[in-house]
């Protein structure tokens, strides 16, 4: 899995290898990938939390991979040839100000650890040879966590419904899709609860500043080279990437 992902060259899937592998199994070949990569962790990002991703993928409930230093983009430029098969989603990232410590989290829990939101743009980008793979892959494969771009970070208000806010998703100067808040497991406060209920589970604490990509709004889309996407979220300015 390492191998493939370092000389961009695809694998088939591991289902395929051990047809008996568990999630658990799954979530123990992530961690030993991450331990070998040897990078920072800077949060985590989640699949599969809306209805659409599950149907395009045929997977039937969420899971989440770890995000590292070297996934984020800190320009609008990516080069497409270091991914494999580079496919995009718009998402509303969160962060706090404070841990998610114990659990049964709920989304008031996670206002009062004073939640910040921004659009993002994740890129996914799975090590396997095409979009076609198990729930347990697609686990061992960090969700097939690859890059991401975040916009401004604005903080979550009482009045604010974040699970109403819509966000565009646009491939070069065509609108391809659109989503909302909600999508996210009904709420991304909600989806940041989950995260931080499941990360307790393993006794993982979602720490304070870690990013949490809430999983994306809509179904996921191939990109080719040269080709820019705008995600546009509602009340914030327009976040852009393009593939060169």
């Amino acid at each position: 899995m390492l191998q493939a992902e370092r000389n961009i060259a695809p694998i088939k899937t591991l289902s395929e290898r051990y047809p008996d592998m568990s999630e658990v199994d799954a979530y123990a070949i992530a961690r030993a990938k991450l331990e070998l990569r040897q990078r920072r962790t800077v949060g985590y990002k989640l699949g599969y939390t809306s209805k659409a991703m599950r149907e395009q993928m045929n997977i039937d409930h969420p899971n989440f991979g770890v995000l590292t230093d070297d996934m984020f983009v800190e320009q609008d430029a990516l080069p497409f040839d270091t991914l494999i098969h580079p496919l995009v989603e718009p998402e509303i990232a969160v962060w706090l100000e404070h841990d998610l410590m114990g659990d049964e989290h709920d989304r008031a829990s996670v206002m009062r650890a004073k939640p910040m939101f921004m659009p993002a743009i994740e890129v996914c980008d799975t090590r396997y040879q095409s979009y076609k793979f198990k729930a347990v892959d697609n686990i061992a494969d960090n969700s097939s966590g690859a890059r991401y771009v975040l916009g401004a970070a604005k903080p979550v208000t009482h009045e604010m419904k974040l699970h109403a806010l819509t966000m565009e998703l646009w491939l070069d100067s065509q609108l391809t899709d659109q989503g909302i808040g909600s999508n996210a497991l009904g709420d991304p406060l909600l989806a940041v609860a989950w995260l931080a209920n499941r990360l307790q589970a393993s006794g993982i604490v979602l720490k304070a500043g870690q990013v949490v990509l809430t999983g994306g709004l809509t179904r996921g889309y191939l990109v080719h080279q040269n080709q820019t996407v705008i995600a546009q979220l509602e009340g914030s300015d327009a976040l852009k990437l393009r593939f060169y």
